[in-house]
């Protein structure tokens, strides 16, 4: 006997396929304006090309500053949890940092968050009254963000590889490091040295989305630290008898 599909069956299979392709072909530029008004902060784009699952910005600029390029493609396996997984690669000028990027209704994950950025580079490009040296370090397994607002997840450390920071010249300061956890809606970073480098560093800093840093941290120039360390901490507060100085800021 014979098989015959009938012209019903025909027009909802060509109806379905083609419906997949739209959403297949959907371009990122459409994505973009969707996304770009929910975002906590002005986003400007540049090169975008590709589509949803698979392309490329060549340069994106925040808040009016330039951050570089970012590519992505698409990780099927997450749309059977209902969320949109990107392996994503962001390129400013002299780094790269990779990661996972998880996205629901209202909530942003990145997962496996490596890579490094170069210190000097990145205080010319955001505009910072001071020179910086060194090189940041990421192992961040999370970070997860509620409506762009709060911080619901985070877990892993950034260290500041030899650094350096002042004007006119920057001083070195050793290894830094802060290990990041969430608390309350805010991204904890605990502060540290390696116990060996001229500044001595503890306390903490908050950050989350659209809001200042708060920062509240206690500095110590080493015995082994350039002069002029201990000068510039000496304009931040006096000394303890132990030689600390509690420094307390908003960074924008």
């Amino acid at each position: 006997m014979a098989f015959r599909i009938s012209n019903r069956v025909i027009g909802v299979t060509a109806a379905l396929l083609f419906v997949g392709s739209l959403i297949w072909h959907i371009p990122a530029s459409m994505a973009w304006a969707l996304v770009a008004p929910r975002l906590p902060a002005k986003v400007d784009l540049s090169g975008l090309t590709g589509t949803v699952w698979s392309g490329q910005v060549r340069n994106m600029r925040v808040g009016g500053i330039e951050q570089g390029a970012l590519l992505w493609s698409w990780q099927p396996r997450q749309a059977f949890v209902g969320r949109l997984g990107l392996d994503i690669s962001w390129l400013p000028r002299n780094g790269r940092i990779d990661a996972d990027l998880k996205a629901g209704i209202g909530s942003l994950r990145l997962e496996r968050i490596t890579g490094r950025l170069d210190a000097a580079t990145m205080a010319a490009l955001n505009k910072a009254p001071f020179v910086l040296g060194g090189t940041w370090l990421f192992d961040v397994p999370v970070l997860q963000l509620n409506d762009f607002e709060r911080v619901e997840a985070a877990e892993g450390r950034v260290v500041w590889q030899d650094a350096a920071g002042g004007l006119p010249q920057p001083f070195p300061l050793g290894h830094l490091a802060a290990d990041l956890d969430a608390e309350d809606g805010w991204l904890m970073l605990r502060l540290s040295d390696e116990g060996s480098g001229p500044l001595g560093l503890g306390g903490t800093a908050r950050w989350r989305p659209a809001q200042p840093m708060h920062i509240d941290a206690r500095l110590r120039a080493r015995a082994d630290a350039q002069p002029a360390l201990a000068q510039g901490l000496g304009l931040l507060g006096r000394p303890d008898q132990e030689g600390w100085v509690r420094w307390r800021a908003r960074l924008q």
